[in-house]
């Protein structure tokens, strides 16, 4: 069972699709977002499993169109180069109007080490034509660990 209460990661208002300042008020790096996180593991006796929710607003997406892409991705220490990590995509999941500008991403970690390195990668719906992407705000990303075995820090840090 999830905890009741998730833990916020990372909270703010940034702007994705292909019309500049249609939100004034958030930042606009384009069509993707990628955000940073640490994960630990807070009792080796738990599962080892969390969901991250990502919260949006005003998704809109159209009918036929698979929706924005989310990827989930652990930077795992390559064991033949201490200097490199080799990526290992854990999660994808579609965000669409269906959604209700809230998706859950759960994710299975069995098999890597505490700390957990990985990035959410939102990627606007390129399916679509350009000039018709959808416009959006990513607001909110949150962690969901059963009794908390998994908490969450912003950002890379060992």
């Amino acid at each position: 069972m999830l905890s009741t209460q998730p833990e916020l990661v990372w909270q703010g208002r940034i702007h994705l699709g292909d019309e500049p300042g249609v939100y004034g008020d958030a930042d606009y790096p384009g069509i993707a977002l990628e955000l940073p996180l640490t994960l630990r593991k807070t009792d080796p006796a738990g599962p080892d499993s969390t969901t991250l929710v990502l919260r949006t607003q005003d998704v809109q997406t159209f009918t036929g169109y698979p929706g924005h892409l989310i990827t989930v991705t652990a930077y795992v220490p390559d064991p033949a180069d201490p200097f490199h990590a080799d990526e290992q995509v854990l999660a994808t999941a579609r965000l669409t109007s269906a959604d209700n500008n809230r998706k859950e991403i759960p994710l299975d970690l069995g098999g890597l080490t505490s700390p957990i390195f990985v990035s959410v990668r939102v990627r606007v719906d390129t399916e679509v034509p350009p000039g018709l992407y959808d416009d959006f705000v990513v607001t909110k990303l949150s962690n969901q660990s059963a009794n908390f075995v998994f908490v969450a820090s912003f950002g890379f840090s060992a």
